[in-house]
């Protein structure tokens, strides 16, 4: 509350000396608002277990205020209690945020909470993801220099929000970004846009253990490379840690490393993707102990489709960062209109491969008490036996008149249960699943859309404990919408194919929402699946909850 009242007091005499300016005719105001709130009921069928608060709710009120080049921002939180799946240390209620910044043409300057991210984040990113309960923002010290044309400079300095406290752990880090085109503009040709950057970034955390001897500080550096021109782009990024012993890692004394290389090309109809990546022990946190999603500083996206299909998120794909192994093929073709395979109104077809293997690794140094690997090696150029994930789909969307579009999408998909959450018995699931959409327009305001999908599932070993993720299912949703303000929907998720009989239940669930300009209203009743949530190569386990939803959304 002190921080909250100092900051006050700075903004107000900032903004006294602004209004001696006659400048704040030049000031704003706005901001956002979410709440998330639900009623729980107890369903001993799907698992979901008797909640005593009943209401759970998730609150966010942001308000960013500019006068000139200054500006201030807070956002409140309420988490009275967390709903599930969301941490319980969250719960509580206060200023979670609150920032003071300056801003010109040359000099960015903040002061308290922020986020930021170095080239594509290998290295430093932090942000806010709501849906995972992710929130790794800085609370320092961020500056930005551009002190000539296609020259970036960044320093920042600061600690990382762990829930309604601070980490114990100071990050340090500055990033260069070069844009030769601009610096080189007399000399460089206009077709092509090259691009390069440098990052560093130095964790500080005490040693405090007396079993290991753990480094106070943690180096780690990267490098980058991009060129665009009108038909394709390609981009690296390398990036090498330090030795950085943890939780996460078991206690490696590895250091760490990541290649990322982005391809794509494109012309008039067609674009074609590729995307390559090796990651090793680069989980990087600013406590050396801290678990789950919390106190990263890093992140690397998933190397996989990020499917929107509801039966093809049961097993989504999140990315292993003491080490893999991936590759991501992305083509696209749109058929002209009035040829044999466009029809009328074209047809475009996406096929997409992705695939991750583990790293060949062999262990050289381990601790025979605890059994951690200490030291190992693990050539560069060579792949693992493992298979972690694979995901061969296609889909073909269709417009056959004005008012009528369908999509048909098949996707198969490999899964190593076992690694990806932690299991000890399930092996890898194969699922294929297929997927038909149709939407048809029944006049200007009124359309209706529905979705036929079916799960097929094998696994690698005999089920001994009942879950209620197993087996085939399948499901039917419609939605009815009345432009622009009404949104009516209803589907139902079977698992129907469960080796448990108990367990080949319904999931229905009925929803509407109403939108009026930049606010939106929802209402839910029905049971949710247990699961992985996932969302960019980081996931969260899910409970299983039968009750109502209810989501406010506005902006101003």
């Amino acid at each position: 509350m002190k921080k909250v009242i100092t900051f006050f007091v700075l903004f107000l005499f900032f903004s006294t000396y602004l209004f001696s300016q006659n400048i704040f005719e030049q000031s704003s105001i706005s901001g956002n608002l979410q709440f998330d709130g639900q009623y729980y009921y107890k369903d001993s069928i799907i698992g979901a277990e008797d909640v005593p608060d009943k209401f759970l709710s998730n609150g966010f009120l942001f308000l960013n205020y500019k006068v000139s080049n200054f500006s201030a921002s807070l956002r409140y939180e309420s988490y009275l209690n967390p709903i599930l799946g969301i941490d319980a240390q969250y719960k509580g209620n206060g200023i979670a945020y609150r920032s003071f910044g300056y801003n010109s043409a040359f000099l960015d300057i903040t002061a308290g909470n922020f986020y930021e991210q170095f080239g594509s984040g290998v290295l430093l990113r932090s942000y806010e993801e709501r849906q995972l309960g992710i929130d790794n923002s800085f609370d320092g010290l961020n500056i930005k220099i551009k002190p000539a044309a296609g020259v970036e400079l960044k320093a920042l300095i600061g600690k990382q929000r762990n829930f309604w406290a601070l980490s114990e752990g100071i990050v340090k880090a500055a990033d260069l970004s070069l844009s030769l085109n601009d610096i080189l503009a007399d000399f460089l040709s206009s077709d092509y846009n090259i691009s390069l950057g440098s990052s560093i970034v130095s964790k500080t955390q005490p040693d405090l253990e007396c079993f290991y001897n753990l480094p106070h500080n943690v180096f780690a550096y990267s490098s980058r490379l991009g060129l665009a021109a009108e038909s394709f782009s390609v981009d690296a990024e390398f990036a090498y840690k330090y030795n950085d012993p943890s939780a996460i890692n078991e206690h490696s004394f590895n250091s760490g490393n990541a290649l990322i290389i982005n391809g794509a090309f494109y012309g008039d109809g067609y674009g074609f993707l590729l995307n390559l990546h090796r990651v090793d022990n680069m989980n990087f946190r600013s406590e050396r102990e801290a678990a789950g999603n919390f106190l990263t500083i890093n992140y690397i996206p998933a190397i996989t489709k990020q499917h929107l299909w509801q039966l093809a998120t049961i097993y989504p794909y999140s990315t292993q960062m003491n080490g893999e192994v991936g590759l991501q093929a992305d083509f696209t073709y749109t058929f002209p209109r009035k040829s044999l395979f466009g029809g009328k109104y074209g047809t475009t077809v996406a096929l997409n491969y992705a695939r991750v293997q583990s790293l060949d690794t062999t262990h050289t140094i381990l601790d025979e008490k605890t059994n951690y690997a200490f030291r190992y090696d693990s050539p560069f150029f060579k792949i693992g036996n493992r298979l972690h994930f694979q995901d061969i789909n296609i889909e073909v969307t269709k417009k056959w008149s004005k008012d009528f579009k369908n999509t048909f999408a098949l996707i198969n998909v490999i899964y190593d249960k076992d690694l990806l959450e932690g299991k000890s018995s399930y092996g890898k699931v194969n699922s294929t699943i297929a997927v038909l959409e149709c939407e048809y327009k029944l006049n200007a305001k009124n359309s209706i859309r529905a979705e036929l999908q079916h799960l097929w599932s094998s696994q690698d070993s005999t089920l001994h404990v009942a879950d209620n993720i197993n087996g085939n299912w399948a499901l039917l949703f419609l939605e009815y919408t009345i432009a622009p303000r009404w949104y009516i929907s209803a589907f139902d998720e079977w698992n129907y194919g469960n080796e448990f009989d108990e367990k080949q239940v319904h999931y229905l669930n009925a929803s509407v929402a109403f939108i009026e300009k930049s606010t939106r209203l929802a209402l839910s009743y029905g049971r949710q699946r247990g699961g992985m949530l996932c969302i960019g190569g980081v996931c969260r386990q899910v409970p299983a909850s039968n009750g109502f939803t209810l989501s406010i959304t506005s902006t101003f």
